[in-house]
């Protein structure tokens, strides 16, 4: 296959920066932890409340879109041909967007909000009402909001690249807003600062999924946690990645997102059967109402007032986290979107994704609950004070098959991994190369192992901070930030879209 000439306007800064940072780091460990923290607490400071409003437009704006005449034009124009099936559509999207994180948080995130409430609200832990709390808390984190980004991007970018005609680049979700001579100077740039972001992003999920799998092989084999072993498990990941990256989309990464799908549906099937099925169902239902009726106070909420950091450590920080992903993410994703009309891509990847999480997190969060408060000695409260990633596995522990349940779930956590970083891989490589028009080559394999590399020594640099978790937190956030200017920018671009679509 022919490769087209490395852009290295975009590929040198983001890289030469995150080498820089990774040399400073091994000169000066503690100077470099410190600069973090205090620009992680700054973002969050001063920036959180606009991770806050510009999630809630940005669905806001994927509704509009999709009952404006707007939702009619069909991607590549009305000739266009889909590139893959509407199941491998579904699978790839879902395995690209999901990362490890779904996988990481369906068992720990509820027993955290459980446990640990905002003291603002009055709610007290280890009650009916928490447990209510936590759902629609959760809710809030993983559907609607975060998908509505995604989908806004990736909307946008497919019109501006395959409609509009414009260049192969971040900067063509912005097309309808600015010029083609303004374009032209902007997109370089604005493909160097998503390049920086989605990289931390990806960092992040890696750091998260190091953490899950760690867990599971001390549950399966008696293995520490330690800097020594996350370097292992980064370095096996990594490496598949890089192959499922190499070998293309039809390839390797369809084949991932089936396979993990199928895992995906075994294991949500068996904790349902399982883990008390009508209370699942029941709560899940109730927890959607909560969710519902909390909507805007809940995804609004500063915290300011009260001076409570619950928002900051969780709502803030998730939504920090997807921004970081999104423009990237949404390159991948408009790129399969090509021969979908807008509003099927609106169906596909707000609402059928969404749909799954709620699912996800109807039946494992439930699960959990219904165990915490009906299983006199179910282990997972301690479970939790060890950490994060152990929740999951001490759930199923309190089910049948454990030794089954275990090895099935590592599988998810890395699968999940990979077929999002395999498919962000080929993003940020592409990207970096020059396109010709109306078509995208694929990048250079070196490109794509120099990109792993990077990730991947970040990652492990990064889950040196605090308790492993805390750097990933700032990793993600730092990148958010970035991306949300972005974001921000092309719902400005939308709506003009919008307006001028008859």
């Amino acid at each position: 296959m022919k490769y087209r000439q490395i852009r290295w306007g975009v590929f040198l800064p983001p890289a030469i920066l995150f080498i820089g940072c990774i040399i400073w780091n091994l000169c000066d460990g503690a100077g470099f932890s410190a600069l973090a923290t205090a620009f992680y607490d700054w973002i969050l400071n001063y920036f959180g409340w606009a991770f806050l409003l510009t999630a809630v437009v940005s669905l806001g704006i994927c509704i509009w879109i999709y009952f404006s005449p707007l939702g009619r034009v069909r991607i590549g124009g009305p000739a266009a041909k889909p590139k893959l099936t509407n199941w491998n559509w579904f699978t790839v999207t879902l395995g690209t967007t999901i990362a490890a994180g779904i996988v990481f948080w369906g068992a720990a995130e509820p027993v955290q909000h459980i446990l640990y409430p905002p003291e603002s609200t009055g709610i007290a832990a280890m009650t009916a009402e928490s447990a209510r709390f936590a759902m629609a808390a959760i809710y809030r984190h993983w559907t609607v909001l975060p998908y509505a980004m995604y989908t806004l991007l990736a909307v946008m970018f497919a019109y501006g690249c395959y409609n509009m005609k414009a260049s192969f680049s971040i900067g063509s979700m912005m097309a309808p807003l600015i010029r083609e001579k303004g374009r032209v100077r902007m997109n370089g740039l604005i493909d160097v600062v998503c390049v920086f972001s989605l990289v931390t992003g990806l960092s992040a999920s890696l750091g998260i999924g190091t953490l899950s799998i760690n867990s599971g092989l001390s549950r399966l084999f008696g293995l520490s946690s330690n800097p020594a072993v996350w370097l292992a498990i980064i370095v096996f990941v990594g490496g598949i990645s890089i192959i499922s990256a190499i070998s293309g989309i039809k390839k390797g990464i369809t084949i991932l997102s089936n396979i993990n799908v199928g895992i995906y549906i075994f294991i949500l099937l068996f904790i349902l059967c399982f883990g008390g099925t009508l209370f699942i169902v029941s709560f899940g239902i109730e927890g959607i109402g909560e969710f519902l009726d909390t909507f805007f106070s809940g995804a609004l909420f500063t915290g300011v007032l009260e001076r409570d950091p619950w928002t900051k450590n969780w709502t803030m920080y998730y939504f920090g986290n997807w921004m970081a992903w999104t423009p990237i993410t949404a390159v991948f994703l408009g790129q399969i979107s090509y021969g979908r009309t807008i509003r099927e891509i609106i169906k596909m990847n707000l609402l059928l994704t969404a749909l799954f999480s709620v699912l996800w997190f109807m039946i494992i969060s439930g699960a959990t609950v219904n165990i915490l408060f009906n299983t006199p000695v179910c282990g997972l409260v301690e479970a939790y004070q060890l950490g994060y990633e152990n929740v999951i596995y001490q759930l199923f522990k309190n089910l049948p098959m454990a030794e089954l349940m275990v090895p099935v779930y590592l599988a998810a956590v890395l699968i999940s991994f990979v077929t999002a970083a395999d498919s962000s891989t080929v993003a940020i490589t592409n990207l970096c190369c020059r396109q010709p028009e109306n078509e995208t080559v694929d990048s250079p394999a070196y490109l794509k192992i120099v990109w792993g590399v990077i990730i991947g020594v970040v990652t492990w640099i990064m889950m040196g901070i605090g308790d492993g978790l805390t750097g990933i937190k700032m990793l993600s956030n730092i990148g958010g930030l970035a991306a949300m200017f972005l974001i921000i920018g092309v719902i400005a671009s939308a709506v003009v879209l919008i307006k001028k679509t008859k």
